[in-house]
């Protein structure tokens, strides 16, 4: 059979957003569903997506997004980022109690699933002129579309009151009888209209971002434990809902586990799912990534094929003597991440010309491309609100200037402990965020053999930071350190 070149395959956008917006018949069409997630998320079992940076949270939303469109002609699926959110908020979080600030999250939450539900026309509480009213009582207190900022400040100062829909006069204040309510009571007045509306359309609200929020202080992981606590309790009173309306927090692993609550792993155990593409055995060639790349080929309209046999040679050669199995050597250039391996794919594709089949040069030169172009500039996007400017600016520049592949603490303690004590940056801290990144492993010295741990690899394991330490492959090729 003829196949095309390697270079017109179609590998998609590293950024679900984006080949959402470009092609969403690709993003659908391509969809690898291996948890069951979509089936989990629609019946209730599950609002917690957790996975590393690039794992395919954002996939999962953009997906329910775009098939509702194509199945139904519409689609009640909204995506807040919580980066953006937090960062508009910072300064007015002074003041409000931690009480406070998660009865914010769910006044927040409750009204964005209000607002989805007004704006269905086939709901029951759409053309309620009741509801209507109300609702533009919340657009005229800036609250109807989804401003953190406004309802922080609701909660806080009880600026406004808010006329009840005749539906939901059993919420009269006892004493007065009277039916006008503050932002701060929002919350219970909202779960009951919501949970009790029918429509035939199924509403999603999922809260993404949580990649690109500014996690510098201990207000940061405040608001995100009530919002994990919120957000869980929401979900059981939706379970409960009369039609399909679901919340769905994106979170990344790292971050999930610097949640401090009591009951974080026992949300996670029940109702999380976990986007790990490791097979669960030790074979480079048995990897949920290949399925991935395969889909989104044929999806593009490339061969229904295996990739890897069609199209590469069997081994990567490099050096004298140095050979190694081509699916490790590719798989050992990524975390192991849908956005990492397209991404690589992509830039072989790049390099490759017009070579069919592809030669071991064709692919190392695409290799030195991603590791230079994307894998390095991710790793410093992990950093973005993490660390100080100061360190942030130079944070690779150091790093690029270990001596060799493998490193000491010591050695790692001369390149950046002078900035870090100039610049108030626990080092240690340091440490983890790049072991959390992907960037370093755990070396462990063995009687008969060596062993290597990166967080990808290792879903639960801590970094020893006494270290000796591991440059990830592509980090090592991207700022040309010693092997």
């Amino acid at each position: 059979m003829q196949y095309p070149h390697f270079s017109k395959l179609e590998f998609g956008e590293v950024s679900a957003e984006v080949e959402a917006e470009k092609r969403p018949d690709l993003l659908v069409d391509s969809f690898v569903d291996r948890w069951n997630v979509e089936q989990k998320v629609a019946s209730g079992d599950a609002f917690l997506l957790i996975g590393p940076k690039g794992s395919g949270k954002s996939t999962v939303v953009q997906y329910l997004r775009l098939k509702a469109e194509r199945t139904l002609g519409q689609a009640f699926v909204e995506i807040s980022d919580i980066g953006e959110l937090y960062q508009s908020v910072e300064a007015n979080l002074g003041g409000l109690e931690k009480s406070r600030t998660e009865l914010a999250w769910r006044v927040f939450i409750w009204i964005r699933l209000y607002s989805l539900l007004m704006a269905d026309q086939g709901s029951s509480i759409s053309n309620d002129l009741d509801h209507v009213a109300f609702f533009k009582d919340l657009k005229n207190a800036g609250l109807a579309f989804g401003d953190l900022k406004a309802v922080i400040q609701e909660v806080k100062k009880r600026r406004h009151k808010f006329a009840l829909p005749q539906g939901l006069y059993s919420y009269e204040h006892e004493n007065t009888g009277e039916r006008r309510i503050h932002a701060d009571q929002l919350a219970d007045i909202l779960s009951h209209a919501v949970v009790n509306t029918q429509t035939q359309t199924p509403h999603y609200l999922a809260l993404d971002g949580l990649d690109s929020a500014f996690v510098g202080n201990d207000g940061y992981w405040t608001l995100l434990a009530n919002l994990l606590r919120a957000s869980s309790s929401i979900h059981k009173d939706l379970r409960k809902a009369t039609s399909q309306i679901r919340v769905i927090l994106l979170c990344r692993s790292d971050i999930f586990l610097k949640i401090e609550l009591p009951d974080s792993n026992k949300i996670r155990q029940g109702w999380g799912v976990e986007l790990d593409w490791s097979y669960g055995v030790d074979d480079s060639r048995h990897s949920y990534l290949w399925d991935l790349v395969e889909r989104k080929v044929a999806a593009g309209g490339g061969p229904d094929a295996n990739i890897l046999t069609t199209y590469f040679p069997s081994e990567m050669s490099y050096g004298q003597n140095s050979r190694e199995e081509m699916s490790r050597y590719l798989l050992n250039m990524t975390r192991q991440t849908p956005r990492d391996i397209l991404a690589l794919f992509k830039s072989i594709g790049e390099s490759s010309g017009s070579a069919h089949p592809l030669d071991v040069l064709r692919v190392r030169a695409g290799v030195n491309n991603y590791c230079k172009k994307y894998f390095t500039t991710e790793i410093s996007n992990e950093f973005s609100g993490l660390v100080p400017t100061e360190i942030y600016r130079t944070l690779l520049g150091r790093l690029g200037q270990v001596p060799r592949r493998r490193f000491t603490r010591q050695e790692f303690e001369g390149l950046f402990a002078e900035a870090c004590q100039t610049h108030s940056c626990d080092l240690d801290e340091l440490l983890q965020q790049f072991f959390f990144s992907g960037a370093i492993a755990n070396f462990i010295s063995g009687r008969s053999e060596n062993y290597v741990q990166f967080y990808h690899r290792r879903d639960y394991s801590d970094l020893n930071i006494r270290g000796p330490f591991l440059l990830h492959n592509a980090l090592t090729l991207g700022l040309n350190v010693r092997w």
